[in-house]
């Protein structure tokens, strides 16, 4: 189609246009546009440097345009753009006197924490403990596999509910960075399967993504057990990353449209046990 792009991230979308100084990983330059309309969703965007060049000239005139330089874009790299470059109350800057305490290395650390995770499933139980003790993935393990095991990447319950670790990247308003859940997600008997034989396999094989159900309840946003997401699987020694279906569900805003900083500085006093 005329007016779609092939986005080597995205897959074919609607392309858009931004002027040239909101591409790559840029971030907090301004994002301008006019109001999104239903038959222009995506409106030509332009950052604050080029805000003042259009309003210097009273408008985008044939002169003024001579002066910019625009990039073509598909939908889902304009939004992770214009997410980049808003601008904010709050920044991360904001957070850096921030001090709080690891869990992990009991030692404390300043500035904004942006990444938590859980160890097991919400649906795991210490009664499967002693099985996962003795487990280990192995490459012929659809033979000796346990019925239930756990370790950091993996996890079968009773041989019948079988999940994978990945992350959930919450682009952050104003900057190029993300908030990091580390949560885990189900999947079918047959993509664990094809998990497994490909992390035997040297470099592995690229695999398409796999639908899953979020199995980590995060209690910073209402009940988030089975939301409905796909995971990307990753080249070797990366976990997969998750991208939630687009709902109303707050989770699933913060994902689409990005979390700010305020929003980022809430979940950490909430999730760090000492944060001041």
């Amino acid at each position: 189609m005329a007016d779609t792009v092939q986005c080597p991230t995205h897959g074919e979308r609607p392309r858009t246009y931004v002027c040239s100084h909101l591409g790559g990983d840029s971030a907090g330059l301004g994002f301008n546009r006019a109001d999104p309309e239903s038959r222009n969703p995506f409106p030509d965007a332009w950052c604050d440097d080029c805000e003042l060049i259009r309003s210097a000239h009273g408008g985008w005139t044939a002169e003024s345009e001579k002066l910019i330089r625009l990039l073509l874009l598909c939908s889902g790299c304009y939004e992770r753009a214009r997410i980049r470059n808003m601008r904010t109350t709050v920044t991360l800057d904001d957070l850096a006197d921030l001090r709080w305490k690891c869990h992990t290395c009991e030692k404390w650390h300043s500035g904004p924490c942006l990444d938590f995770g859980y160890d097991a499933p919400d649906y795991w139980r210490e009664e499967y403990a002693e099985s996962s003790r003795q487990a280990r993935l192995v490459s012929d393990w659809s033979r000796k596999r346990h019925k239930s095991f756990l370790n950091e990447d993996y996890c079968a319950i009773e041989d019948g509910d079988f999940f994978v670790r990945g992350l959930i990247l919450l682009p952050i308003i104003g900057t190029a960075q993300c908030l990091c859940w580390g949560v885990w997600g189900s999947v079918s008997r047959q993509n664990f399967e094809s998990l497994a034989e490909n992390d035997a396999k040297p470099g592995g094989a690229k695999l398409a993504p796999m639908f899953s159900w979020l199995s980590s309840r995060i209690p910073e946003y209402p009940d988030t057990i089975n939301l409905k997401m796909y995971a990307h699987i990753q080249p070797p020694g990366k976990r997969p990353h998750f991208e939630l279906e687009p709902t109303d569900h707050p989770l699933s805003h913060e994902f689409h449209h990005g979390i700010a900083p305020q929003r980022v500085k809430e979940i950490m006093k909430a999730q760090l046990r000492e944060c001041e």
